[in-house]
């Protein structure tokens, strides 16, 4: 009897345990504030553009500003953890950890090494 309450206690929450996986298609964009080992304080704009996306693993390109002036570019891969919220991404150098909230993605970057790490943030809000 225990084992059959069990069961359907199982059942009636999963569905609302089933979250609907939520689309990080289009472009982001936002400021950066960090400090590198190397570079010093950084600053400036960041865009990424989320290309492809399959259930919850995607392909994305960011733009930043970079240190010596101009701008810089990386392909990213990424995947939205199961809470659909926490989103991981990882590009040539270091990896980004971001989190998810309605249109608005805070972002940051970690790169490390002995003579140049990194540590960056951005909140991204989700373009029209």
């Amino acid at each position: 009897m225990k084992y059959a309450a069990f069961i359907a206690a199982l059942l009636i929450a999963a569905p609302a345990a089933a979250q609907e996986i939520p689309s990080l298609l289009g472009t982001w964009k936002g400021a950066s504030d960090g400090l590198g080992k190397q570079d010093g304080w950084v600053t400036g704009p960041v865009t990424l553009v989320v290309t492809e996306q399959r259930g919850r693993s995607f392909k994305a390109r960011i733009t930043y500003a970079s240190p010596k002036g101009g701008e810089q570019n990386e392909d990213l891969v990424g995947t939205l953890a199961p809470d659909g919220a926490s989103i991981y991404l990882a590009g040539d150098d270091g990896i980004h950890i971001a989190a998810l909230k309605g249109g608005i993605l805070d972002a940051c970057y970690l790169e490390p090494g002995d003579n140049d790490g990194l540590a960056v943030c951005s909140r991204l809000q989700k373009q029209p």
